[in-house]
């Protein structure tokens, strides 16, 4: 199945982003509940990326938590190569007619990596990898500084995983609006619909402004395109 055939009676592809404890997993999770009420349980799925119960995945989750060491590069290939892991499922999700809600995506893996200040790990270089994949209809970014989403999480473990430091994420926050754009100003990777929400409002408002950020975008008979 290629993504560029993809066309009829599809289904939506949504992705949710933003810093770590910014509370993507929570509003994946409510916007599921909505579109499960509009569309039926059968129509609607959620996929976390990177999707650790694969071997790469498993790979991916014992750098994460510190238990290996691998080089910034290599890294950075496996993170692709677990999205790359999930495409035809996500094709055939598509392809089915069902709407599919990933929590992170490309913008992740680009902007962590150039956090990270490698001077070989260009812009152009975290980016390769990674064209081809199937481009999302929107994607929603959740902005929050560093420090809130630290405070706020109701999660006891911040700092459990390499990537939880504050200075680090302000860097990752960074790259974020670098990729993705602020609103007046284009962002440097293609991802569809491009919105950004503050994550610092209260949950119910945050979800409410994701509702409205994706109920009346009609897909029809596009066909989705690929990051290039």
């Amino acid at each position: 199945m290629t993504a560029k055939n993809l066309k009829g009676n599809r289904g939506m592809l949504i992705v949710l982003e933003g810093l770590d404890r910014a509370g993507k997993t929570t509003q994946c999770q409510l916007l599921y509940e909505k579109l499960t009420k509009k569309l039926g349980t059968d129509k609607v799925r959620v996929q976390k990326v990177p999707d650790r119960s694969t071997q790469i995945g498993q790979a991916i989750n014992s750098y994460l938590i510190s238990q290996t060491h691998l080089p910034d590069q290599a890294i950075h290939l496996l993170f692709s190569a677990n999205r790359w892991e999930l495409r035809d499922s996500i094709l055939s999700s598509l392809a089915a007619g069902q709407t599919l809600i990933l929590d992170r995506y490309v913008p992740s893996g680009v902007a962590y990596s150039l956090a990270k200040e490698v001077p070989s790990m260009t812009l152009e270089w975290c980016l390769a990898p990674d064209l081809g994949l199937p481009q999302p209809d929107v994607t929603i970014f959740l902005d929050i500084d560093p420090d809130r989403a630290k405070l706020q999480t109701a999660r006891a473990d911040f700092g459990r995983e390499r990537y939880e430091v504050s200075d680090f994420q302000a860097k990752v926050r960074k790259n974020f609006k670098t990729l993705l754009g602020d609103g007046a100003n284009p962002g440097a990777l293609r991802m569809g619909k491009v919105v950004t929400i503050d994550a610092c409002q209260e949950l119910d408002e945050v979800a409410n402004c994701i509702w409205i950020a994706i109920k009346d975008l009609h897909i029809g008979e596009k066909e989705i395109e690929i990051i290039q």
